[in-house]
């Protein structure tokens, strides 16, 4: 039992650094109300460095170990891989930048900072257990920590009229797709008699139809954390209302959790299913595709606009998801890779426009798209840093995004999908076309000549933003060392 306990110790103790660090932020609130806020902005980028050091020290003990497994226990409901590390670190990276750019939110928040970073290491926590869940059962609780972080964090600011209605959506939707979610899992816990995903598949020789219900509705309610149709109307709602430090954070990491959970339920769990699941997957990422380009073409704010680019991105590594399909034996480790990549990519560059956007926030630019022409002659710096950023959520060559993208086609066809590879061009091609037209709006056209300057913002927000447009444009350079961690995250999905 003690060897049990300190293996399983081992292998949790990235969640177990966050949570207990967000402990810590709660407990000093309550002794010491009036500590000031960097504290706990400190304590949690204390947190996540000391997760990723935590995954550092599972990696080495995995050393050994040919199958990619660190451990596995409860007949095989929580395995930690190399897959599971990936997400971690990537999940810590993504909430250490808006650790550090959310300066201007904490102001607004005032006395309620510790509230947010414990918040924010939790959601962290929860997409980090996640991607070990084999179980129905902690599938489910993990997705909640993560969905009700995010709900909470509508509730920290004290929102007008239009942020409350928002809010209020975003739980409402919430609590319904957690409901279609619970529903499908009891449907397949009913059919199988077993918690454990992998017995899924087993089902559809026993009862395809009912299973088919259940696996249909399970993956209808993780289309609202990953932010695609039909579940995706938060998304814009977020960006809109919500200040764009909290919307980068809360539509990167929602999309991250259920991008990670429709490849944990359908690979690891569906398994001699994953026919079935690969046409329900491949018609909501086409109808995703087609609801995203439609959007953006259409939308007249900056960050309703981002917004859609998110969705498109989310709908995107369903297509790297699809190559676990059949037909596609050979290329999974490929697709893992693929998927694995985007994940990393997609999130720079939606965290560094958000945090873009945050910084024209604050020194009070209206977001309606309009309003951004002239922005090169008022500041040359932000618009060369908001269209860097832009490039690389479109994924314009040669920024690390078009490098995602052909990964993503490529696995496509190589899993017989090459329809879908085709929308998913068309479709890549038509969200852009809105970015670029902002983007020749900034230089091309004459606006409002009053200056502008990005010193309103605290200069750490302004050093987080420079440093991930860097990245973002960077990323075609370290895009093979990436691979390389890529390929080795993705190893075998047990």
């Amino acid at each position: 039992m003690g060897s049990f306990g300190a293996a399983l110790g081992n292998a949790l103790l990235p969640e177990v650094v966050l949570a207990a660090l967000a402990v810590v932020c709660a407990v000093i609130r309550f002794v010491r109300p009036g500590e000031r806020r960097d504290l706990y902005r400190w304590i949690a980028v204390l947190g996540l460095l000391g997760a990723v050091a935590a995954c550092g020290f599972t990696l080495h003990a995995m050393r050994n170990n040919a199958n990619g497994v660190a451990i596995s226990v409860w007949n095989g409901g929580l395995v930690v891989d190399h897959f599971s590390l990936y997400v971690t670190v990537t999940a810590c990276a993504f909430s250490l930048v808006t650790c550090l750019s959310s300066d201007t939110y904490l102001r607004r928040i005032g006395g309620r900072s510790a509230g947010f970073f414990a918040i924010v290491l939790l959601v962290t926590a929860g997409i980090s257990a996640l991607a070990a869940e084999r179980d129905m059962v902690t599938f489910f609780v993990t997705l909640e920590v993560v969905i009700i972080g995010l709900a909470m964090l509508h509730a920290l600011i004290k929102p007008d009229d239009l942020g409350a209605e928002a809010a209020w959506k975003y739980v409402v939707e919430g609590a319904v797709a957690s409901a279609v979610v619970l529903y499908g899992l009891a449907i397949l816990y009913g059919i199988t008699g077993s918690t454990n995903l992998a017995a899924v598949g087993s089902a559809m020789h026993r009862a395809p139809a009912t299973t088919m219900l259940g696996i249909v509705l399970v993956l209808a309610g993780l289309t609202f954390p990953l932010g695609v149709a039909p579940l995706r109307r938060w998304v814009s709602r977020a960006g809109e209302t919500i200040p764009a430090t909290v919307a980068g954070f809360a539509i990167t990491m929602s999309i991250t959790a259920g991008a990670v959970a429709w490849l944990r339920f359908g690979v690891s769990g569906l398994g001699i299913a994953v026919g079935p699941w690969t046409g329900l997957t491949a018609a909501l990422a086409a109808v995703a595709l087609v609801q995203a380009a439609v959007t953006a073409l259409r939308e007249q704010h900056t960050t309703r606009l981002v917004g859609a680019l998110a969705s498109a991105q989310a709908a995107l590594l369903l297509l790297a998801v699809i190559s676990f399909g059949p037909g596609a034996a050979d290329t999974n480790a490929q697709g893992a890779t693929a998927f694995l990549f985007s994940l990393s990519i997609f999130g720079t560059g939606l965290l560094a426009t958000f945090t873009l956007l945050a910084i024209l926030q604050a020194a009070r630019l209206p977001d309606n798209v309009d309003d951004f022409r002239g922005l090169a002659h008022r500041s040359p710096r932000a618009a060369l840093m908001l269209a860097v950023a832009l490039a690389a959520l479109i994924g314009a060559p040669p920024m690390g995004g078009f490098i995602a993208r052909l990964f993503i086609f490529e696995s496509a066809l190589d899993a017989g999908a090459a329809w879908l590879a085709v929308l998913g061009v068309v479709a890549s091609v038509l969200v852009a076309v809105p970015a670029i037209r902002l983007v020749a709006a900034m230089y091309a056209e004459r606006g409002d000549e009053r200056p502008f300057t990005m010193a309103a913002s605290p200069m750490l927000t302004r050093i987080v933003a420079g440093a991930c447009c860097v990245a973002a444009f960077l990323a075609t350079v370290i895009a093979q060392p990436l691979l390389m961690l890529a390929r080795g995250g993705a190893g075998p999905l047990p």
